[in-house]
């Protein structure tokens, strides 16, 4: 149990400085859409980048769940490429994103997590404290009195599911190694069973992760992709180690991409330098780490302290060579192009509609993705509930559906059959989608909004683009363009903006409102 006399004690002069603010402060949040209401598309639920940090409850227990051999040493060959450059704030701030609870204050938010009031502002440039609302995202300045270690580990392109793996085959692989996961499988839908490699596959492909990667860590934990022999206790039911969130295997390596994804991403995108361990504790990733090397150390890091990642890391990189050899080999330079220009995109609806932009930019796959995507509805849905349109959303390019499942559709602008290479849309939350292999057109029909795919509260078209497995961001350098109309994010994720035609401006809302955020039929 979290001892609070032994926390107010050894805070009693930070607790007593924000009590004096407590009157001051009319900061009480007020509604606003989380990440688990209209429009969200994670499909599974898991741990949170954005969890609390001052613990509530006792922290996950260790757990040692095996690897067999000794770590070996690592390659100190840096990457033949430079890395993507990760955030260029204080070196001396290990920064931290949280969300606005109901009913905080935010003088109790500075006291809950032992950082001035005024810092809090100050980093978040707040012109209106009394603004708050629930759900809000803020991120939370420490100081940062220690930092992760400063090798770099993986390549940027090894932690997607790019070009890198073109010429990978997981289950080949899975086959030869003669592990446990050889021999796994799992019932699926409408009669299916996925192995234990068309598992990891599965998941590599829906949050866009590198199956390396995924495997090194299961070996890691659990020994699973070379020891044949059955898994016992929380080595079978948890073979990623991770207590915290549900067992078994696909939830598990769920965990484990969604959290590759927040570190690659919120390093590279959303300035969150600071990484949390298991007891709650915060560091600071080192400065100068690639996107890739902080995924790895942002995921080890929920399952341990910060005296043991050396050793977790050790033991990661161990699993990783012995099955695949040196990292960076594999190391296809920079994962987004200096150059990279996004090919013509038009609006996904008839040009005679008016369509609502319900959602800014947000997290493409999982809450930990890049905030690659926009939700949109049609006029005629259905307000609240999960009764399909009768518009239809359209092709925005012409493209090669290679991905049809579960609400989802992913084409390849490119044509050549890889969702790995090139450009790539994701269409989810469709009904009565085309089968894949279809050569779509710009303008053709890919189904009706619905709920279908991951979590979503209404009917509504998820939108998101991929370029060689990396997810890019809707509001960043490379803004996504829908005819004439250009996506700007915000601080929060699904708030944002459509900028259009002399200066219009659409803004992003759980809402119907023409004035707010209705985009017009276009001339």
């Amino acid at each position: 149990m979290f001892d609070a006399l032994s926390f107010f004690a050894q805070n009693r002069a930070r607790l007593a400085k924000f009590a004096l603010l407590l009157a001051a402060a009319f900061l009480l949040a007020g509604c606003h859409r989380d990440g688990e209401s209209a429009g969200q598309s994670t499909p599974t639920p898991a741990a949170s980048s954005e969890d609390t940090i001052i613990p509530t409850e006792t922290p996950s227990p260790t757990v040692t769940l095996t690897p067999s051999q000794t770590p070996t040493s690592r390659p100190a060959a840096p990457p033949t490429q430079a890395p993507t450059p990760g955030p260029t704030v204080s070196p001396d701030i290990a920064a931290v994103p949280i969300r606005v609870r109901q009913g905080d204050f935010l003088s109790t938010i500075a006291a809950r997590y032992g950082v001035p009031l005024d810092e809090i502002i100050s980093y978040n440039h707040i012109e209106n404290p009394d603004a708050m609302a629930a759900g809000q995202r803020l991120m939370i300045p420490y100081p940062a009195n220690r930092t992760t270690p400063a090798e770099t580990l993986l390549p940027d392109s090894e932690v997607v599911y790019g070009t890198a793996y073109v010429d990978f085959d997981t289950e080949a692989f899975v086959q030869e190694q003669g592990g446990w996961l050889a021999q796994y499988a799992k019932p699926w839908y409408d009669g299916q069973t996925l192995s234990g490699a068309q598992l990891v596959d599965y998941v590599a492909m829906r949050y866009s992760v590198g199956p390396r990667v995924l495997l090194a860590l299961l070996e890691t934990r659990s020994g699973w992709v070379t020891n044949p022999e059955e898994p016992q206790g929380a080595a079978k039911d948890f073979p990623l180690g991770h207590l915290a969130t549900g067992g078994g295997l696909e939830v598990q390596l769920e965990w484990a991409a969604d959290f590759l994804n927040s570190g690659f991403y919120g390093w590279m995108e959303r300035g969150e330098t600071g990484i949390r361990f298991r007891d709650y504790s915060i560091a600071r990733g080192a400065p100068g780490l690639n996107p890739g090397t902080i995924a790895i150390q942002r995921t080890l890091a929920q399952d341990v302290s910060f005296d043991e990642l050396s050793d977790e890391i050790d033991a990661f990189m161990a699993a990783y060579q012995r099955l695949f050899g040196d990292p960076f080999q594999y190391d296809q330079g920079r994962v987004l192009p200096w150059d990279l220009q996004q090919p013509p995109l038009q609006l996904p609806w008839q040009p005679d509609e008016w369509w609502y932009l319900t959602g800014g930019p947000h997290g493409a796959w999982g809450a930990g993705s890049s905030w690659a995507a926009l939700d949109f509805v049609p006029q005629d849905a259905p307000i609240g509930g999960c009764i399909p349109a009768q518009t239809w959303a359209r092709a925005v390019a012409p493209g090669l559906i290679v991905r049809n499942n579960r609400g989802e559709l992913l084409v390849d602008l490119d044509e050549d059959g890889d969702m790995r290479t090139g450009w790539v849309l994701q269409y989810l939350h469709l009904s009565e989608r085309p089968p894949e292999e279809t050569h779509l057109q710009t303008g053709d029909p890919v189904g009706h909004p619905s709920c279908e795919g991951g979590q979503a509260a209404s009917s509504h078209l998820h939108i998101a683009r991929r370029y060689n497995g990396v997810w890019v961001a809707a509001g960043g350098p490379i803004p996504l363009q829908l005819d004439s109309w250009t996506a700007f994010g915000a601080d929060t994720a699904y708030e944002g903006d459509l900028i259009g035609p002399d200066g219009q401006k659409i803004t992003a809302c759980d809402c119907r409102e023409k004035s707010i955020n209705g985009i017009p039929p276009q001339k």
